[in-house]
């Protein structure tokens, strides 16, 4: 057997247990996962010498080494354990660290009391006194006896299981690296120290010379092992074919090519304008992969190494930005949602595409260090994954990158329903992407810039909105038109929209109240008009109000409106359709845009 082999064999014959070990020590599955593969990349750059001993004592003897560092390098990070046994992992962590290390690897870690005792540093007789109290303080917490606590300890296992552990071959390559930038450190300190001489020697002149040193040259710009660490992400870090096919388990999925090349410019997805959005990438990865089915199902995943993490913020706000302006005939954002995660960026959007044939999008975004990530699932039809599950599959992406890319790796995800990013201009306003597509129309929607003026194009002949200039500032108003498909709407076919702000929340909700006043006297006011389907709803933190307005200007010609009103703190938004008997929006559809009006009025301040 080789060296390679038997190392392989090792890995995965013990590494789950040494995981659950570690888990049962610490309480925390992040530093379990981290502490348990640092000690099996030590193993392997030292395997000829331990290879002939002990080489799992080694294992966790270095794992729980790392812990101290771990949790040192990470002091805000918080256990999200609500899934595991609390009551069990608090008795465990109230007790000495010692006595709760014979405990676990007794049980957990199926050894004798005395190698338990030799493994954590003690007499067998300081061994048999520290595992007695151990679990005499259990039994009396718990109030089970060892039996069963034993039976929930092994359980402990259901929850490390879900854990992914890098595949032996992931694990030997960063080791490897682990020696080459340890090497490098060498080289860098001695370096520094050099640098430092020379600064001592300078007399009054050490800040010129440094800032004549090129950016890149200075050691303290960034951090060495950080930008080595970037270097070496490549292309076994992109997402496996068995991991993409988390989205959908039914298919078979394969990978379809894989693009390293960063003078492509054409994009991978709809709505980016280009295919990065770092213009000077350190390493650019696209990789594709397909179900090879009628349904059209791909996945796009791309890697951008920047850098600096200055420059990985800039590309993830550009990447965001791409979809928030996104401007493409027929598509809708449908939804948004972040993932709480202890440290870096995750936004997740859902798009459709209303062309024929149509399709949905599930867009994720995501910031690590100095790498940002996107996964892209592409599907027809109105069908996608759970938006749970594909925020798994965006942490496994990030999870390959993570601890080169110098972010924070981490398996506690919860995904949470959020306001649209904002777009680049106007973002108190209705986006380009917020508005639906309109019959078979198949162009793009174009709005004006705010504007204030004397008529307010979002009113309509109830006057809905005229108490609003006594006690509010209009903001701006907009107008949203199809220009290229005149042919195709009735000339006056629009949607207007007028923000206001009110001096506080009390007078905003009052402005609704009033104007809802006002539209149950309109028809008795106004003869011509005819106005139903009136609704009311309330979502968090906004009220909306909608109507919809027929007016008879003669036997045979009629105007016809949809309007709504939606308040969220001290702003109020009116959206005004102005269609036509022929072309519509149906009532679901408007009664959505008036509500993603009342998302948009987050950003007004």
């Amino acid at each position: 057997m080789t060296r390679v082999d038997e190392f392989n064999s090792f890995y995965a014959a013990t590494a789950e247990q040494t995981l659950r070990v570690m888990y049962a020590s610490t309480g925390d599955r992040q530093v379990a996962l981290e502490s348990t593969v640092s000690a099996y990349r030590h193993a392997w750059r030292d395997w000829s010498k331990v290879r002939g001993s002990d080489p799992l004592g080694y294992v966790r003897g270095e794992a729980w080494r790392s812990v101290g560092l771990s949790r040192g390098t990470h002091p805000l990070r918080k256990r999200h354990e609500d899934d595991s046994d609390t009551a069990l992992l608090d008795a465990l962590l109230d007790l000495p660290v010692d006595e709760r290390r014979l405990v676990v690897l007794m049980t957990l870690g199926d050894i004798d009391l005395d190698d338990a005792a030799r493994e954590v540093g003690v007499t067998a007789e300081e061994g048999i006194e520290g595992a007695t109290n151990a679990l005499a303080a259990l039994e009396q917490a718990l109030g089970q006896g060892i039996e069963q606590l034993e039976t929930r300890l092994q359980a402990l296992g259901s929850v490390t299981s879900g854990l992914e552990l890098p595949e032996a071959r992931t694990l030997r390559t960063r080791a490897r690296r682990s020696e080459r930038r340890n090497a490098v450190a060498l080289v860098a300190v001695a370096v520094l120290a050099v640098v430092l001489g020379g600064f001592v020697a300078t007399d009054g002149d050490a800040m010129a010379r440094n800032d004549a040193v090129p950016q890149r040259e200075k050691l303290s710009a960034e951090s060495p092992m950080e930008t080595l660490d970037a270097r070496e992400v490549d292309e076994d870090d992109l997402l496996t074919s068995e991991q993409v096919s988390r989205l959908n388990p039914a298919a078979t999925w394969s990978i379809t090519g894989t693009d390293t090349n960063p003078d492509n410019r054409e994009p991978y997805s709809t709505c980016p304008i280009d295919r990065f959005a770092n213009p000077d990438p350190e390493r650019v990865f696209v990789r594709t992969y397909t179900t090879g089915g009628e349904s059209g199902e791909r996945v796009a995943e791309a890697i951008e190494v920047s850098r600096s993490r200055k420059a990985a913020t800039a590309a993830y706000r550009t990447l965001v930005s791409w979809y928030a302006d996104c401007t493409h005939p027929r598509v809708q954002l449908l939804d948004s949602y972040t993932v709480d995660r202890p440290f870096g960026d995750f936004t997740i959007l859902r798009l459709r595409s209303y062309r024929d044939p149509e399709k949905t999008f599930t867009v994720g975004l995501s910031s690590s260090g100095t790498v940002t990530s996107v996964v892209v699932h592409e599907v027809l039809g109105a069908k996608a994954p759970a938006i749970e599950t594909f925020a798994q599959t965006l942490n496994d992406a990030v999870l390959r990158v993570c601890i080169d890319s110098g972010g924070t790796c981490t398996t506690d995800l919860q995904v949470q329903r959020t306001v649209p990013p904002a777009t680049s201009t106007a973002p108190a306003f209705l986006g380009i992407v917020d508005l639906p597509p309109v019959g078979t129309v198949d162009k793009v929607w174009a709005g004006t810039p705010p504007t204030v003026s004397k008529d307010d194009p979002a009113a309509t002949p109830c006057e809905l909105r005229k108490s609003s200039r006594k006690s509010g500032k209009v903001v701006g108003s907009r107008v949203f038109l199809i220009p290229e498909a005149k042919d195709q709407l009735p000339a006056q076919f629009a949607v207007s929209q007028t923000l206001v702000r009110l001096p506080d929340e009390k007078s905003a909700r009052r402005l609704v109240d009033d104007s809802e006043d006002l539209m149950n006297e309109c028809a008795s006011d106004n003869l011509a008009a005819t106005i139903s389907q009136a609704g009311k709803a309330r979502a968090g933190d906004q009220r909306q109000r909608t109507w919809r307005m027929v007016f008879e200007v003669s036997k045979k010609q009629t105007v016809q409106y949809r309007t709504g009103l939606v308040q969220r703190g001290r702003y109020v938004s009116q959206v005004t359709l102005t269609s036509s008997r022929d072309v519509d929006i149906p009532r679901p559809v408007f009664e959505a845009l008036i509500e993603r009006a009342g998302q948009r009025l987050v950003h007004a301040d």
